[in-house]
């Protein structure tokens, strides 16, 4: 409009403009999580057996330049391993482990016998729905898995939670 001074373009500039603004609002009232979940950023989700096992583990997280905490993290999750085990059967729990860049989210499914770990950038009520969807799902499509897993001293094959990759693509799509 400034240049060929028509109406006709400020006139598509403005409705331009008013459906931008209609379609912002839209999101808003139909997903507002959506604008929750931008800022937030999960890095890993593992599933730890009450016996200390890792039964399926995801990084989101692609950066190279992570490469370096990668065996800090490793010596972090070992030890959260053992006081998971521990906590697995008690009443009062660690729910969450704030670190000076991550919160590192903890679910616990007692009736299953594992543990839900999501590293987080920050805890919130969004991810502990997403983490309680996935929960249920994961439930659902292992429980037989997970009963038979319910004695300790029985052999362990973790590939057969590989089919998790799914439920984690279903429920943390936002993230991905």
């Amino acid at each position: 409009y400034v240049i060929l001074q028509q109406t006709v373009f400020r006139e598509l500039y403005i409705t331009l403009i008013w459906i931008t603004y209609f379609a912002v609002n839209a999101m808003l009232i139909k997903n507002p999580e959506m604008f929750f979940v931008l800022p937030n950023r999960i890095y890993s989700i593992n599933i730890y057996h009450k016996s200390g096992i890792l039964l399926y583990s995801i990084n989101f997280d692609k950066k190279s330049d992570k490469k370096d905490e990668s065996p800090i993290w490793g010596n972090i999750l070992i030890g959260l391993n053992h006081i998971l085990s521990e906590f697995i059967g008690k009443k009062d729990k660690i729910d969450v482990i704030q670190t000076k860049k991550t919160d590192i989210v903890v679910r616990y499914e007692i009736d299953y016998g594992y543990a839900l770990v999501v590293i987080t950038n920050k805890k919130n009520s969004i991810i502990e729905d997403l983490m309680l969807n996935f929960s249920i799902e994961f439930n659902r499509k292992f429980e037989d898995e997970l009963t038979e897993l319910q004695d300790i001293n029985r052999l362990i094959n973790v590939s057969e939670f590989s089919g998790a990759k799914e439920i984690v693509e279903k429920n943390f799509q936002l993230y991905l």
